[in-house]
């Protein structure tokens, strides 16, 4: 009744001249509800509300008629719409009557639309709880004689193990990423493998830990596992027993370069305006040019890790006494041929530069924060900074579209998840 009030008095206002056209709570409500539901549209008329299938308006039924999920969709959306200003607004167990796909771009969708409000949920989805960033997570582990026993999650931690063991169950694959839930990676991965549970962990070394111990403890949970971490100049090797133990590689240095590849360059260009094949190879040249002004130093760099690794093998020795073991150790650091790594990544390196490989140029180009200021592609599409540039790349993830869809894609093939 108030959405229809507010629909008819604007109208009102609209016809008498008063306001412009107006955008009113009805037609917001529908805009989402048509939205997470792309299959349906909603018809308005002199106070009431019908659903069809898209592109079967002959099909039409009332909305007594639809489904638990259509309504809640409708109702929850009108809800949040209508609340007043600054509220907060508490939603129990938002997982109830919505399918599963559709329960996390949903509640994006209202978020974004009252910015003014702050949500409180209750639930018993924690795939739906952790997918909620910037947001304080509380683990409600009991009641009892009128006292809560709860937890305040610190996101820099894992998720207590006890919580997996309560909540989670049976439930979709998990994805085990670096860093936290405000890294790059993790809000690109986030629109990339929506059908998975994402959890930042911290360093590398960490992904790799948890993937195994969920591994070896699959016959108990019946969980798939994964994990994605940054090339961070791993040789092939490296990058084939990694995904041996699901653990997946970018083939880009690090997750910012990312934001580098091709299609996502022309898919914003394309968004603000811009001659997407212009401002791709503008950023192309700009990044060549300044590879080439940093080559030097990125041969060392590579050069310093290859030896580290190298040097690192040293304590696997088999032997089993000390004398053994010291023989082991110096046969393996005489085979060490350091003239002939450092040659081998120079002539890899100054290859790529002459073929111009601009691929190849992201893959072994590791310099945190400085190809996308040097690439100039914030200045070639009209956006102001780095952090603006992934909020469209975000933005136009977010879309369900084809756009979004040609950005997955790209996204998903510089992940290596079945090296050889």
């Amino acid at each position: 009744m108030l959405l229809h009030t507010e629909e008819y008095e604007e109208s009102l206002n609209f016809k008498e001249g008063r306001i412009e056209k107006p955008t009113t709570k009805l037609d917001r409500v529908q805009k989402i509800w048509e939205t997470v539901l792309p299959h349906r549209k909603l018809r308005k008329s002199a106070g009431v509300i019908q659903a069809y299938p898209s592109g079967q308006e002959a099909s039409k039924y009332n909305a007594s008629e639809m489904s638990d999920g259509e309504r809640i969709i409708f109702y929850l959306a009108g809800e949040v719409i209508c609340a007043p200003a600054n509220s907060i607004i508490i939603i129990d167990e938002p997982e109830m009557h919505i399918h599963s796909s559709l329960i996390k771009p949903f509640f994006d969708l209202i978020e974004a639309e009252r910015p003014d409000c702050a949500f409180v949920y209750l639930t018993h989805n924690i795939d739906f709880a952790f997918t909620r960033q910037n947001a304080k997570k509380i683990w409600a582990k009991s009641y009892e004689n009128n006292v809560w026993d709860y937890e305040i999650l610190d996101e820099n931690l894992p998720i207590p193990e006890q919580l997996y063991l309560d909540v989670l169950g049976s439930r979709k694959p998990i994805i085990f990423l670096e860093g936290d839930n405000s890294s790059i990676d993790y809000e690109l991965y986030e629109q990339v493998y929506n059908d998975n549970t994402l959890k930042p962990v911290g360093s590398c070394d960490k992904v790799v830990q948890v993937v195994k111990a969920f591994r070896d403890q699959q016959g108990f949970h019946h969980i798939e596992s994964f994990g994605i971490i940054d090339r961070d100049r791993r040789q092939q090797a490296d990058i084939i027993s990694l995904n041996r133990n699901g653990v997946w590689v970018l083939d880009v240095a690090e997750a910012e370069n990312l934001l580098l590849i091709e299609p996502i360059v022309k898919e914003v260009a394309r968004h603000m305006g811009r001659d997407l094949n212009d401002v791709f190879n503008q950023v192309r040249q700009n990044i060549i040019t300044f590879f080439a002004s940093q080559i030097d130093n990125q041969i060392l760099l590579h050069y310093k890790e290859m030896l580290r690794r190298e040097y690192l093998a040293l304590s696997n020795f088999t032997s089993q006494d000390i004398a053994s073991a010291l023989v082991e150790i110096d046969l393996t650091f005489g085979g060490i041929d350091k003239q002939a790594i450092y040659t081998q990544i120079d002539t890899e390196f100054k290859d790529i530069l002459i073929r111009q490989d601009y691929d190849a140029i992201l893959r072994v180009f590791n310099l945190k924060n400085a190809l996308i200021p040097n690439s100039k592609v914030c200045e070639l599409t009209g956006i102001r900074n780095k952090l603006d540039f992934k909020n469209i790349v975000v933005t136009l993830l977010k879309q369900k579209n084809e756009v979004s869809k040609t950005i997955k894609v790209a996204i998903d093939s510089k992940i290596i998840k079945n090296a050889t």
